[in-house]
């Protein structure tokens, strides 16, 4: 079973498929209007958050953590991740062409140094299993309820940061993730990336169980005394059930251009605000 993980490549068929992700999906239930702008209107950006450019760059020096690991078995000193995610914030903001916004508060210079610390915490504290695969792509089916023919001509898409297994080669998908406060219950319950996970894995037939995989975050906490959090989330046949049926009817609302603006705290970073304003 993990050698049919490892060599199958999705990525290939997602090119040649109509494809929604993840993140597609969340914009659209986040804000419709967010979501024409960014992939309908191929609106311009009119800014870009340093949070998207600080978690890639803790996104990278954790990839080069468990990259190293998995082919040599050694765990590279922290200042080697350090590198790596300096390189990759020093590069994202000279190649970004708009105006970088920041909380109240901070600077570049503070999220630097507030990477290097999450950095060193994940690196004393992270203690990972048998590692399947970093960074794997995949691509799945979704039925076509509303007609009830078959699948939907688009395919749901997406990449898994991580996959674990244990002594009893029990998959578990981690995300790492950063945050400025700890997940609640109710996010967790609720959280619509790790069902997306769960389905992910068991329709590609390597899920924990029959029908739902573990799916455990990695969240650095951005708090006056930094943490690394732990959760541990799984999802049953209902709740893909209920993916599914957000999915066909988001995308019924989007193939009827349904576009309407969705006011609230996601209004504030924006990158479409003046253009979503003005229209």
């Amino acid at each position: 079973m993990a050698l049919q993980l490892v060599q199958q490549e999705p990525q290939r068929e997602e090119k040649r498929q109509l494809h929604f992700s993840y993140t597609q999906l969340n914009t659209y239930l986040m804000c419709p209007a967010k979501y024409a702008h960014q992939y309908v209107f191929a609106t311009p950006y009119e800014t870009k958050p340093v949070a998207l450019i600080f978690g890639k760059a803790i996104h990278r020096g954790a990839e080069t953590y468990y990259v190293n690991l998995r082919e040599t078995g050694e765990i590279i000193p922290v200042d080697q991740m350090i590198g790596v995610f300096e390189h990759v914030m020093d590069a994202e903001v000279e190649r970004t062409e708009v105006e970088i916004t920041y909380k109240e508060g901070e600077n570049l210079e503070s999220i630097r140094e507030q990477g290097k610390v999450l950095l060193q915490l994940f690196h004393t504290e992270i203690n990972p299993q048998k590692i399947v695969a970093i960074e794997f792509p995949f691509n799945v089916k979704v039925p076509d309820i509303i007609n009830g023919a078959g699948n939907l001509p688009i395919q749901m898409v997406g990449r898994f940061d991580l996959i674990e297994s244990d002594a009893e080669k029990t998959y578990m998908v981690v995300e790492l993730k950063t945050a400025a406060q700890r997940f609640s219950s109710l996010k967790l319950e609720y959280d619509l990336q790790a069902t997306v996970y769960s389905y992910a894995m068991a329709k590609l037939k390597v899920a924990t169980s029959k029908d739902s995989t573990l799916v455990r975050y990695d969240v650095l906490v951005k708090t006056k005394k930094p943490a690394f959090e732990h959760y541990y989330v799984t999802r049953t046949e209902e709740d893909h059930q209920r993916l599914i049926h957000s999915i066909n009817y988001v995308l019924k609302a989007i193939e009827n251009r349904i576009f309407y603006r969705q006011p609230g705290w996601q209004c504030e970073d924006c990158q479409f605000k003046k253009a979503c304003l003005s229209s």
